[in-house]
């Protein structure tokens, strides 16, 4: 399992503000926008993912610290768990690929997502 980049994450009720504020910000580079099956609605910018919804759809998924694009979804998972990690959302089929969310003892919480070859040609990686 390799790690192909990782994203720092802001959520927002509102994509379109989300985009205007980074833009505001020098932040240009809109890669990626997409749908979640949660109903959220995300955006990657630069290095940025913005996930967008209403504080009820959100609100499961700020707690998640960073999200990391890696090329194997199931090794990135089992290599989580050997180090402890507990399964938060368990690997399930999203828009632009797969994902899974684990959290470490006494550590970060990471999204780690296999993006399908078409988003990752869009994403550049």
């Amino acid at each position: 399992m390799a790690a192909l980049a990782s994203f720092a994450r802001i959520c927002v009720s509102d994509l379109d503000a989300g985009l205007k504020a980074l833009t505001a910000s020098g932040v240009t580079d809109v890669r990626l926008r997409f749908g979640h099956a949660a109903g959220l609605q995300l955006a990657l910018v630069g290095d940025v993912l913005i996930l967008a919804g209403p504080d009820e759809v959100i609100e499961p998924f700020r707690s998640t610290d960073v999200t990391v694009i890696v090329d194997d979804l199931d090794g990135a998972v089992a290599a989580a768990l050997s180090a402890s990690a507990e399964i938060i959302r368990a690997p399930a089929e999203q828009q632009v690929g797969r994902n899974a969310t684990v959290a470490f003892p006494g550590g970060p919480i990471i999204e780690y997502v296999q993006w399908n070859e078409e988003t990752r040609t869009v994403a550049g990686l």
